[in-house]
């Protein structure tokens, strides 16, 4: 997920944080695995 630069850096904490709760909370893996989706994998946390 992206946004433009010109959103600030407000936007891209707020975007950074939703993808990585989305990651830890299983959310991702479990749409993979809902549909069917194979050889893909959620990356691992990243670093603060």
């Amino acid at each position: 997920m992206g946004t433009p630069r010109s959103r600030g850096e407000a936007a891209a904490d707020f975007l950074r944080a939703y993808v990585e709760e989305t990651k830890a909370s299983g959310f991702v893996a479990a749409a993979l695995a809902r549909h069917g989706i194979e050889g893909a994998s959620v990356a691992p946390a990243s670093l603060p």
